[in-house]
């Protein structure tokens, strides 16, 4: 036993000596079944089927999808097509990284990371625990160094090294319950023995059913071992056997389960003889061809059944060897994309445990012939754990020939030949894959045909960034509707990244994809990711993009739908990783050497701009990422900084460590706010602490001798008029009563100009705010002169803002949809320039500082542009107030 652990240690660390995960679709659901099992506490892939059929489209009424390990069960219920036995074995093994993800999130690509992790080392675990228990029994019919050899070469010159400990294949168990199995009925019969042989018995038929055969073998000699406990042999062994049952007739709805729901005609073979030669020799698929040691069985047959003891179960192994491979010859033996001859995994076992009598009879130069033949198994072996990607055997499978079977004859096609053409494969199993998709935008492409002149063609504009760990990937792919459409290797710098996250690696990617015949209507659109050349892919980010009728609408429409579309693309790609959207300022009222900051302050307006549509722009994750931001500025005491918290790594880069202040509180807790509402009650005490004896709220929580990064006015703590307008938003949600008082103290001073510190030239913001008091129940009488914009050149986005006042949730007038549509016509003609030299101007600090900054975003004009592009559309919104933002004299 001391023995077998350590082979078991050393077959451990061998198997993931490579670093890498070498899997298939057909182990996807194994993979991420355990985390749904121990978190839904179900078997069924609904609740995890985006991670499952990863970037193809899972079934669905009328439709097979792209994702063939997906099946449709009972009910419309969607189930693995391969059996639930290793998902179940190793949901144990995943518990520490159910707690871990519970820890940090269940962020996709984390779990997508964890579950790859988790994936290998529960296959080298299982794969290593057989070679462990192959030892054991082959000790006794042989000494403790030839079964030690033979366990080495059953590891690591076989299948068992780059099938079973590569990934959650079924063979991977499969060889350990056979083995163990074995190692039972090879023993004394005791009771519990007997019943766990007969169980494991059971479950080797019940983990993949073509082992049935293999499976009928062993339960015949276990029933004759068993003598008079033969019963509890059979009982023990019905467990597994009407458990499946149950889940194959009570859920996927066939007794033989999803496997039988996807039979193909062309699965099968007619020519018994080639499949049977294939199965054994064929350079791409042979057994004897990858594992020659093996040819020694059949040969020297005649040696391993002098084993009087043994001779019967040889025989009936043999025949059991026989009938599957008869079977396995009679359907499509290419045996998918997959290294050499992994169905014959499973019965690498059977042969190993027949070797040692042969072995124990050779003479010395048929011995040195079998260590070469064992020295050859295992450097095929290793070449795969360490080269093989795949590429030949997709390439092969899916070539245009008269015969299918051809090139699975011709030796350039053995993956252990062709892989050696490129250098090995890097580890990739631990890395970091971050990035987005920025921008799906369809689109008319003019195209020049030398044929057929030039034509309009719709295609759809994709772009984003990826970034593996520190470095460009290898290469993406894209898929639409689980097809795959497009890809590429080309990456270029987006100074955004590398702004943002101090990567210096180009990351950005774009590509055009010509739609083909894809349907108006919904579809989705994923982009995979490959790390390193030869490695395995990742599911980057999956996004549903709307296509409509090629050549619907009249010009105008057609121009705006694009130009929301460049809209949106415009502020994806400004928003940073962390969620956040940063500011221009400039020392004139003139758009001219604008600086950038990062504050809460425009975040907060962005979420009150993008809210009511978000939905029907696709712009949730956006919001999603911006609040996430937000609700991480909120500190221990509830208080919200205009520059965000004090230890931010942007304080000193875009922003200072300044005073906390009642706007940027107020703003942060209605739009993001904490789940701890202790902090809120705290904050709302020290802010009404600062309150002027009139009730109203003053701007800066602090006595002015602990004022930081600040310049302040003639008024050093003024009550602005924006400020109240969000702090009652606040309250109206949390305190309606202290919102009706505060309303009725600030209806008499809509006009005082002591109120307008921040506003008084910049009124865009404040025409929102007003609409925004009135549906919350303060309706604030405000002279038309406040709302006229100072700087003439932002009369245009006033009066966006006042369409928007006026459309919201209201039926478009033909005068006002008139007047929509040329603004917005105006507003995004020729990319957008408009906002490049006048974006809206938010706020400004207070006039009498000694130093003046107007602040402006065109992320706020973008935003603006679509408030109005889908009011005048008719869009209604929601009747609550879309909440948002304001300004201070920040230095």
């Amino acid at each position: 036993m001391a023995i077998a652990f350590v082979l078991a240690i050393a077959a451990f660390l061998v198997f993931n000596a490579n670093g890498r995960l070498i899997a298939a679709a057909d182990t996807f659901a194994a993979r991420h079944l355990p985390f749904s099992m121990l978190r839904n506490h179900t078997v069924l892939l609904d609740p995890i089927v985006d991670a499952v059929a990863f970037g193809r489209s899972p079934p669905s009424a009328g439709n097979d999808g792209t994702a063939f390990w997906i099946q449709h069960g009972r009910g419309g219920r969607l189930v693995s097509k391969y059996p639930l036995v290793v998902p179940i074995v190793v949901a144990p093994l995943y518990i520490p990284a159910v707690h871990y993800l519970g820890i940090v999130g269940w962020d996709p690509h984390i779990t997508d990371k964890v579950a790859r992790l988790m994936e290998k080392l529960c296959a080298s675990l299982i794969a290593a625990a057989s070679v462990a228990l192959m030892y054991m029994l082959l000790r006794r019919r042989s000494d403790a160094r030839a079964a030690c050899v033979l366990s080495l070469v059953y590891a690591f010159g076989t299948t068992t090294w780059m099938i079973s400990s590569q990934a959650l294949w079924t063979h991977g168990l499969a060889q350990l319950l056979i083995v163990a199995t074995m190692w039972l009925i090879t023993g004394r019969a005791t009771l519990p023995r007997v019943a766990v042989a007969g169980f494991l018995c059971a479950l080797v038929a019940a983990n993949r059913p073509p082992d049935t055969i293999i499976a009928l073998a062993l339960g015949l000699w276990g029933l004759r071992w068993a003598g008079n406990r033969w019963a509890w042999f059979i009982v023990a062994g019905a467990v597994p056997v009407l458990l499946t049952l149950a889940y194959n007739l009570g859920t996927v709805g066939h007794v033989a389960g999803a496997y039988a729901l996807s039979v193909h005609p062309s699965d099968f073979n007619d020519n018994l003889l080639e499949g049977i030669a294939g199965l054994f020799f064929s350079p791409t698929r042979g057994l004897f061809v990858f594992s020659p040691f093996l040819l020694f069985v059949p040969c020297l047959l005649l040696l391993a059944l002098r084993d009087r003891d043994t001779c019967v179960l040889t025989l009936a192994l043999c025949a059991a060897i026989a009938a599957q491979v008869l079977g396995y010859a009679l359907v499509d033996w290419r045996q998918g994309i997959a290294w050499g001859p992994r169905w014959l995994t499973d019965i690498v076992p059977l042969l190993v445990w027949m070797l040692p009598p042969i072995v124990a009879r050779l003479s010395g130069h048929a011995r040195v012939l079998f260590a070469a033949a064992c020295v050859v198994s295992i450097a095929i072996q290793a070449i795969g754990a360490f080269w093989y990607t795949g590429k030949v055997d997709t390439a092969v499978l899916t070539m245009k020939t008269d015969d299918r079977m051809r090139p699975m004859w011709e030796l350039r096609n053995a993956a252990f030949v062709a892989e050696l053409s490129h250098p090995r494969v890097q580890p990739d199993l631990l890395v970091n894959l971050r990035g987005n998709i920025d921008l799906i935008q369809p689109l008319d492409v003019v195209v020049h045909d030398a044929a057929m002149g030039d034509r309009l063609e719709r295609q759809v504009d994709v772009a984003g960034w990826a970034l593996v760990d520190s470095s460009s990937p290898q290469d993406i792919a894209v898929l639409i509707d689980g097809r795959e459409v497009g890809g590429t290797d080309h990456f270029f710098e987006r100074p955004d990244v590398a702004r943002t996250l101090a990567e210096k690696s180009p990351a950005g990617w774009r590509l055009q994809i010509p739609v083909g015949d894809l349907k108006a209507g919904r579809h989705k659109l994923s982009v995979l990711v490959r790390a390193h050349a030869g490695g395995e892919v990742r599911l980057l980010r999956e996004r549903f993009f709307e296509l409509s009728p090629e050549g619907g609408g009249d010009a105008a429409e057609r121009f705006l739908d694009h130009a929301s579309h460049r809209a949106i693309e415009r502020i994806a790609q400004a928003q940073q990783a962390p969620g956040y959207w940063l500011t221009s300022f400039t020392g004139g009222t003139l758009f001219e050497q604008p600086q950038p900051e990062l504050n809460t302050y425009l975040n907060a307006i962005m979420i009150d701009l993008v809210g009511p549509i978000a939905h029907v722009a696709q712009m949730d994750e956006m919001l999603a990422r911006a609040r996430g931001f937000l609700t991480r500025q909120i500190e221990s005491n509830g208080l919200v900084r205009y520059h965000g918290r004090p230890d931010a790594s942007t304080i000193g880069v875009l922003g200072c460590a300044i005073t906390p202040d009642s706007d940027d509180t107020a703003l942060v807790w209605r739009v993001a706010p904490s789940e701890d509402r202790t902090k809120l009650a705290t904050a709302m005490r020290i802010m009404r602490r600062f309150s002027t004896d009139d009730g109203l709220f003053r701007t800066w929580l602090a006595p002015r001798s602990d004022y930081r990064c600040l310049d302040p006015g003639a008024d050093p703590n003024p009550a602005d008029i924006g400020i109240q307008m969000h702090i009652y938003l606040l309250l109206a949600q949390e305190d309606p009563s202290a919102a009706h008082a505060l309303c009725a103290k600030l209806k008499p001073r809509a006009d005082d100009g002591s109120l307008w510190v921040y506003y008084s030239a910049a009124p865009t913001v404040m025409s929102l705010r007003l609409a925004e008091l009135r549906r919350a129940g303060c309706a604030l009488e405000v002279p038309a002169s406040r709302l006229q914009p100072a700087v003439p050149a932002q009369a245009e986005w006033a009066k966006v803002a006042s369409l928007v006042v006026q459309l919201q949730g209201s039926t478009p007038t033909t005068g006002q949809k008139a007047e929509a549509t040329r603004l917005l016509q105006v507003l995004a003609s020729n990319e957008f320039a408009a906002l490049a030299g006048n974006p809206p101007l938010l706020y400004h600090n207070d006039m009498s500082a000694t130093v003046r900054r107007f602040y402006w975003s065109q992320e706020v004009g973008y935003a603006l542009w679509l408030r109005l592009y889908h009011a005048a559309r008719g869009a209604q919104f929601p009747p609550k107030p879309s909440h948002g933002a304001s300004p201070r004299n920040a230095s």
